[in-house]
């Protein structure tokens, strides 16, 4: 009876806010500093929408009505930079996200790297960041991307089908760790670098599953992985409710701000602040002057199942430091329960947010995570000892 009572609880809280669906050679950086940052509009025209749905909106290729209009507008309130990374081997132009440390002083300096959810955008972290940024003095660094079919990720050849297995997702994120420490950690001594990665959702089970595919050099300087809101049995059972979440939930705003009012009025965001940054990079303007998603998560529906299978058992046996914060009223499957009375991972409580964590409380998230980097990195622990000095 109390097995089905959590899984009722679960299956609820999935339809106030989307639980699981939040909704991959040569590198050739393009780097936008934050008042250089531009873009151009599309001449094309788009007649009125009626119905996302029926246009089937899909990120595997840009639409040719699409108006550039900057969705992402404002990206430079919590980064430093926003680049283009294109990898030829990946078929992907990933955007990426940027902040340095301004300083390199100090035994160890956090790196964290963000993975959003399905349906989401590498700017669902943007005020967490500018959190983690303004409480650590600028002393770590801060990188969000999105991921392949989300937001300003493009594909380059589109004619080459496109997958989003687990497989793919985590392809991705390995080449995006590597181009980040190859590109913007290389003046930071690796004996400093403290790298923790933070997934949201979809992006928790992504870096999880990612771990045992780093390098040694990158396994030595990861010191743990942090899970937002994710449980793989209630990931599981809440896909079976994913067409309901489809169908209730609009494509097609008027504006930006309409989008953002509706999500904050049906509680899939609950800071305003957040979801002004966050809300907008879901969306691409078109000639009409309507907003239309970018994400259309019914791609997704043929990968789904491998998203999340095994992820509990993987968490709990991962060989680093390891971070559980869940949302409300969210319960632990059997395997979490265990690996928590075995004081396996840390687990942290919000009582008041919602699915999206790191934008509902922000400032919260960054302090839990530094705390977590403080509390398991070896690099800040100094041992004083008197042993072997002479008495005067």
């Amino acid at each position: 009876m109390a097995n089905n009572l959590r899984k009722s609880v679960l299956l609820g809280q999935f339809d106030k806010i989307n639980e699981t669906i939040d909704a991959s050679v040569p590198h050739k950086p393009t780097l936008t500093n934050r008042h250089e940052d531009s873009s151009e509009e599309e001449n094309d025209t788009l007649g009125e929408l009626t119905n996302c749905n029926s246009l089937n909106f899909q990120h595997h290729s840009k639409s040719t009505s699409a108006v550039d209009d900057d969705p992402v507008e404002g990206w430079d309130t919590s980064f430093e930079a926003r680049e283009t990374i294109i990898s030829k081997e990946r078929n992907m132009n990933f955007n990426l996200y940027a902040s340095l440390p301004k300083e390199h002083t100090g035994n160890s300096i956090p790196i964290f790297i963000f993975h959003h959810g399905a349906g989401s955008s590498g700017l669902s972290f943007a005020n967490l960041c500018k959190q983690l940024m303004n409480k650590l003095d600028g002393k770590c660094g801060c990188f969000a991307f999105d991921a392949r079919g989300h937001g300003q990720t493009t594909v380059i050849d589109s004619n080459v089908p496109v997958k989003y297995n687990q497989e793919d997702f985590i392809e991705d994120l390995l080449f995006l760790i590597s181009y980040i420490s190859e590109n913007h950690l290389r003046d930071i001594p690796i004996a400093k670098r403290s790298i923790i990665l933070v997934g949201h959702s979809l992006g928790g089970s992504i870096c999880t599953f990612t771990v045992s595919h780093l390098s040694s050099e990158l396994k030595r300087q990861l010191i743990g992985v942090a899970m937002l809101d994710i449980v793989e049995e209630a990931a599981v059972d809440a896909l079976k409710k994913v067409d309901h979440f489809l169908a209730s939930t609009p494509n097609v705003f008027p504006t930006y701000k309409e989008a953002v009012e509706w999500h904050i009025k049906h509680g899939l965001s609950k800071n305003r602040e957040s979801a002004k940054i966050a809300i907008p990079a879901l969306f691409r303007k078109f000639a009409s002057g309507k907003v239309v998603r970018i994400t259309n998560l019914s791609t997704f529906r043929p990968f789904w199942d491998t998203w999340f299978t095994g992820l509990s058992h993987k968490f709990v046996t991962l060989p680093t430091s390891r971070l559980l914060i869940l949302a409300g009223n969210d319960n632990l499957d059997r395997e979490l329960i265990i690996g928590q009375i075995q004081g396996k991972y840390q687990l942290v409580v919000f009582q008041d947010s919602g699915h999206f964590i790191q934008e509902d409380a922000a400032l919260k998230t960054a302090l839990t995570l530094i705390e977590f980097w403080k509390r398991n990195d070896n690099k800040n622990v100094v041992i004083q000892t008197n042993w072997g000095q002479s008495k005067k």
